[in-house]
């Protein structure tokens, strides 16, 4: 616990520090205070969650702990306010340590008390009461401090998802996207007429496609100690959401058509950009001559300048160190470099490579995700258990709302064989 207490204060000598910056306008100090906070507080969560001593596998202390991990994520820690004066968020009932452990009871299938049973009642039917889709809902409702956690190693995982702007709004969400204009470059005297200029917008609607995996463990298993059961259940319904939630960003078939049979699934870039009429944001090469200098600059030519800045190469990891490695210029020299920077593994081009499992070998992805891509959470996660008495085995289904889709397929760029 000495650890955790060092970094506890640490991170409030580094807040009051930051607050003084500000109120003395020294802006630029400022952001660096805030750099260097983050890191600690991503090393105090670290700290929080992977702990293994005797002491936090206690109930209590586990959901201290956890309670805690969930403030940091809200961005302030303990009772201290953050560097930029906002006061500490009121605890909702799905983050306290009570619903915590009546949550964590009843997924091991123990009995509650009758206070754990009201909380638990309580905070399951305020979230069915705001379910928004037609879909019955008969699920649990996970404690935001264990929903905090698996979004976060999700995040960590698989970039191609931690990369987009997710909103968290109940409900269908639509946006404006550009289909482009006509638009000329000339100018004018007074004796001529100015040209028309259209403007042509198409629209994204983010309806919610349902999300769900499940985890079968066996009733052994499930009697390990709570304090090892919550972060078994994390990481792996992480695995099992992250890799669905990322092949959605990526290569997600979208919306059904009235000829086609198949369910709801957010629209992937990879997919819009094959839609496209000659696909001219998609690069060919051959596996004979495989990747050169040439293709990656024709792809950054292909990003549209605005977009330019933002764009983050993505490959899996055979892809990276089998190709993107051994690329060089006209000169000879490698244009790959090696460097663990913005939870990437190196540059090309001044760009971040990041390494994402969901690309198959050979595809190398182009993408400002951030400026051409939406998604939506409609419902967080939620999990209903399934018991199997003869097989002794419990069924974990999670449960999630979750759309996405391309505003503009210019921020994008496929390199494939």
């Amino acid at each position: 616990m000495n650890k955790l207490k060092e970094l506890q204060a640490k991170i409030e000598a580094k807040e009051q520090e930051g607050k003084e910056l500000v109120k003395a306008k020294k802006y630029d100090e400022a952001e660096k205070i805030k750099a260097e906070l983050e890191e600690l507080k991503n090393e105090l969560k670290a700290e929080i969650m992977f702990a293994k001593d005797d002491e936090m596998h206690s109930l209590e202390a586990q959901a201290k702990l956890l309670e805690r991990a969930a403030k940091i994520n809200d961005g302030h820690s303990g009772t201290v306010i953050n560097m930029f004066g906002t006061e500490p968020k009121e605890e909702k009932a799905s983050a306290s340590k009570e619903y915590l452990m009546a949550w964590a009871k009843d997924m091991k299938g123990m009995k509650l008390t009758n206070d754990e049973q009201e909380v638990f009642d309580r905070v399951n039917d305020e979230f069915k009461a705001a379910f928004t889709h037609t879909t019955e809902n008969t699920g649990i409702l996970i404690p935001d401090t264990v929903a905090a956690g698996i979004w976060t190693q999700i995040a960590e995982d698989y970039p191609l998802w931690s990369d987009v702007s997710a909103t968290r709004i109940k409900g269908n969400l639509t946006y404006t996207k550009g289909a482009g204009a006509t638009s000329t470059t000339e100018w004018y005297d007074e004796a001529t007429e100015t040209e028309d200029t259209e403007m042509k917008f198409g629209e994204l609607n983010l309806t919610g496609c349902e999300l769900s995996r499940s985890v079968t463990i066996t009733w052994k298993l499930r009697a390990m100690a709570i304090g090892d059961f919550i972060p078994y259940i994390q990481q792996t319904l992480s695995d099992l959401l992250g890799q669905a939630l990322s092949y959605g960003v990526y290569a997600g078939k979208g919306k059904p058509g009235t000829s086609e049979v198949f369910k709801p699934e957010p629209e992937g870039f990879k997919t819009a950009l094959t839609k496209e009429s000659g696909t001219p944001q998609i690069i060919t090469y051959t596996e004979a001559n495989g990747v050169v200098y040439k293709d990656l600059t024709k792809a950054m030519g292909k990003i549209y300048s605005k977009y330019a800045n933002g764009v983050t190469i993505y490959a899996n990891n055979a892809t990276v160190w089998d190709v993107l490695a051994n690329v060089v210029d006209e000169m000879g020299r490698p244009m790959f470099i090696a460097d663990v920077i913005n939870g990437g593994v190196g540059r090309i081009l001044g760009r971040t490579v990041k390494v994402d499992a969901t690309l198959a070998d050979g595809e190398i992805a182009f993408a400002n995700l951030s400026a051409g891509y939406k998604a939506n959470i409609n419902e967080d996660i939620s999990i209903t258990t399934e018991e199997h008495a003869k097989a002794r085995k419990v069924d974990y289904v999670a449960y999630a709302i979750v759309d996405g889709g391309v505003i503009d397929t210019k921020a994008f760029v496929i390199l494939k064989k």
